[in-house]
């Protein structure tokens, strides 16, 4: 079996040789007879190219970015290259040790696991004494990732993730920068759901670094985490929310265009108000639309026809919903429910038919987009 070793490098001339050094001569398992180091050149800026064009070694493929990409750019870059039948990432830092790649590739090996995540935060390996506010990020962006994936890990931003290869082929790698991170975790737990993909978790050392010493992910990494993980995870507790939040903007949107529409637009008239209504309401719907689509489903449109299609069906089922809550609140009025209430369940009940509808007759989610590269 052969193991591919993927390092993204950017202006890591202090560190470059030595942990290359170290990933050559890790110890692997048995198991693994050959490896490979797939280096990326990130565009570095501090002569670390200018190291990496000496290097002549057969294991090792160096591919070099015109333009710097991030890290989530490099690993894409090295994950077409790589033909192990397992592939790990690691830092071109000397933060992650490869020597733990045995204890890393374990789970796989013994046909326990597809993926393994290495944890800065569970075992009793050793670790150096950081940045407090660091490492509550860090946990706090995994619990946030792990409500909306539905995974129980305990460390999301961890370099050290293992993948067998047929696993990691499939995944269509979006973000360019640190948000890698969050995507790959929310694609890995969709998998888990729709392929039974299995992840498992080892606790492993962490030799931090100071920015001094160039540590390179800051705050706006943080935000950044934040967005992927609302964006990238589409099922379950992650969709719901996502609907829920994009329902509040397209409801404040109807209320904002009406307000406009009455007060600076000339529709104040008693005549013209009801028209004002249509047209908040065509606002709103355009705008549910925009969200819907692009966030909440992640739908991928594919040719005009098909915009249209969906449009039409977006319509469709939004005046569905409203005509229930309409023929409802009589119904309701004449059991003697008061009108609050009986406006509250005709707006919950237009709530979950409009859900319903979108994602069983509208978008039709297609994970082959969202998540899995096209074949």
């Amino acid at each position: 079996m052969k193991l591919s070793i993927v390092i993204p490098v950017y202006n890591e001339k202090n560190t470059i040789l030595e942990i290359l050094r170290a990933v050559k001569e890790a110890p692997l398992p048995k198991e693994i007879t050959k490896r490979e180091i797939v280096l990326v050149d990130d565009c570095s800026k501090d002569g670390t190219t200018d190291i990496l064009k000496k290097i002549n070694a057969p294991d090792v493929h160096i591919f070099y970015h015109e333009t710097n990409k991030g890290k989530g750019g490099a690993l894409n870059t090295g994950f077409k290259k790589v033909t192990g039948d397992f592939v790990i990432i690691q830092d071109a830092d000397l933060e992650y040790d490869p020597n733990e790649y045995q204890k890393l590739l374990r789970p796989i090996l013994d046909n326990k696991a597809d993926v393994v995540y290495g944890s800065r935060f569970v075992g009793g390996e050793s670790h150096r004494v950081l940045y407090f506010w660091h490492s509550m990020m860090n946990r706090m962006l995994t619990w946030f990732s792990n409500a909306f994936s539905d995974l129980n890990l305990t460390d999301m931003e961890t370099c050290y993730k293992v993948f067998r290869k047929k696993i990691l082929d499939q995944i269509n790698i979006e973000e360019n920068r640190f948000g890698f991170e969050p995507e790959i975790t929310a694609k890995i737990g969709e998998m888990t759901r729709t392929q039974n993909v299995r992840v498992f978790e080892v606790g492993i050392s962490y030799y931090g670094r100071t920015y001094n010493e160039g540590k390179k992910i800051g705050w706006k990494d943080g935000v950044r985490a934040l967005w992927c993980i609302f964006k990238y995870n589409t099922s379950g507790f992650a969709h719901v929310v996502k609907y829920g939040i994009n329902g509040v903007f397209v409801a404040l949107s109807q209320i904002l265009a009406i307000y406009l529409l009455v007060n600076y637009f000339g529709f104040e008239s008693f005549d013209l108000q009801p028209i004002a209504n249509i047209i908040s309401i065509e606002i709103s719907v355009l705008i549910g639309l925009f969200l819907h689509s692009f966030i909440t489903w992640r739908y991928k449109y594919e040719t005009t026809r098909n915009f249209f299609k969906v449009f039409w069906y977006f319509h469709l089922v939004t005046g569905f919903s409203f005509l229930i809550r309409v023929f409802l609140f009589p119904v309701l009025a004449a059991t003697g429910i008061d009108y609050m209430n009986n406006t509250i369940i005709g707006i919950l009940v237009a709530i979950v038919v409009n859900f319903f509808g979108y994602d069983k007759f509208v978008f039709k989610k297609k994970l082959e987009d969202i998540i899995y590269k096209r074949k």
